[in-house]
């Protein structure tokens, strides 16, 4: 088989992209806050969502050492044959489309929000897909490279964001604890351990780590900053905005426009909006590559390159197809809709995979076919 993607990745810069992929474009819309009703005890949620995605990832970092050199695309097929292994690559190929078109229109909105107002969405999602597929056509290397200086200046943005609005923060709006009960947190619970299954992009990485032994222990550091950083976030927001938090679009912009220290320093929603454009440029690219590469394998095709602009001209038409407008967008992250799939998707198909791997093995020993 041609050798489609022929880059190697480096542990550290493995960790930049997933964390930009789990958190920081998750900062514009933070769907843990405003998509439920869990308000200022959203931090409680993050903190045990991250607890549970660890024998998550650590079961996906196994199933992937399984089958080494293989994407979770080629083993698929492996495990379950041909046919069927095909099908369930292809369900994951549409999961990574999925991620890309939601960030490239949440992307859309939030420029036409802030920014440019009169600006027609459609300018900025033809504007934004055309950069990612270029970027994402120079190969898995060239994309890790730039995750690393888009990792660093986000990290500055976001500690920025977390430390200028002290000034406004009120430690009483974390008080009562769990004032509703504990179904607003287990709701928000789920939706942000339905998030986390964006790392099942991971399983596409793998293959090209330099060291692949390093992947657990990678992961693992993923999980504790994301989830540090973003409990920090949702602390932050509830501090500010108290009983308001659930009213919030997007939370990271109004952190930023009510930073205010008179003749310094004043309305910053651009502080995220920058830490977004460069987080979010660096997962749509990452989806993009994943759904390109899927693509080629899963057809067997010689050339990865000549997909980028095909594949970033689809998911433009698909932000059209499956969010009619923002509104629907933002509606979409709740665990009835987006938690139904990431569960099927991203916990329950790799369950059923690494399941199936022990079932072949026994098959095989049992009719001598083993090892």
């Amino acid at each position: 088989m041609a050798t489609l993607e022929g880059g190697r990745i480096s542990s550290r810069q493995f960790l930049a992209l997933l964390v930009l992929t789990r958190l920081l474009a998750a900062l514009i819309d933070a769907p843990t806050i405003s998509g439920t009703s869990v308000e200022h005890d959203a931090w409680i949620a993050v903190i045990i969502s991250t607890v549970m995605a660890v024998p998550w990832v650590l079961l996906l970092v196994h199933l992937s050492s399984m089958y080494p050199g293989m994407t979770i695309i080629q083993y698929s097929q492996v495990i379950l044959g041909p046919y069927l292994g095909r099908l369930v690559g292809i369900m994951f190929v549409v999961f990574f489309l999925q991620q890309s078109a939601y960030t490239v229109r949440i992307g859309a909105n939030a420029y036409t929000t802030t920014i440019m107002p009169e600006t027609p969405q459609w300018v900025f999602i033809g504007l934004l897909t055309f950069l990612s597929a270029n970027a994402a056509r120079s190969g898995i290397e060239v994309l890790a490279r730039s995750s690393s200086v888009s990792f660093a200046i986000s990290l500055v943005l976001l500690v920025l964001l977390l430390v200028l609005p002290f000034n406004v923060m009120d430690f009483g709006n974390l008080f009562p604890v769990m004032a509703r009960g504990w179904q607003p947190v287990q709701e928000a619970t789920l939706l942000s351990f339905a998030i986390y299954g964006e790392l099942l992009v991971m399983a596409m990485l793998v293959p090209y780590l330099a060291e692949p032994r390093e992947a657990g222990r990678y992961i693992i550091y993923t999980l504790l900053l994301s989830g540090l950083l973003f409990t920090l976030f949702t602390m932050v927001v509830a501090l500010v905005f108290g009983p308001f938090v659930s009213a919030l679009i997007m939370p990271a912009l109004s952190l930023g426009r009510i930073i205010h220290y008179p003749l310094v320093l004043e309305r910053l929603e651009v502080i995220p909006l920058i830490a977004w454009t460069l987080s979010a440029g660096v997962k749509q690219c990452l989806f993009l590559w994943a759904a390109m590469l899927g693509i080629a394998q899963l057809f067997e095709l010689s050339d990865l390159q000549g997909l980028a602009y095909p594949v970033g001209a689809l998911i433009g038409v698909l932000s059209e197809w499956f969010f009619s407008d923002v509104v629907d967008a933002s509606d979409f992250m709740t665990v009835q809709r987006f938690g139904t799939i990431s569960f099927f998707v991203t916990v329950a198909t790799p369950l059923f995979l690494y399941a199936m791997t022990f079932v072949r093995r026994l098959i095989q020993r049992a009719t001598g076919k083993g090892r």
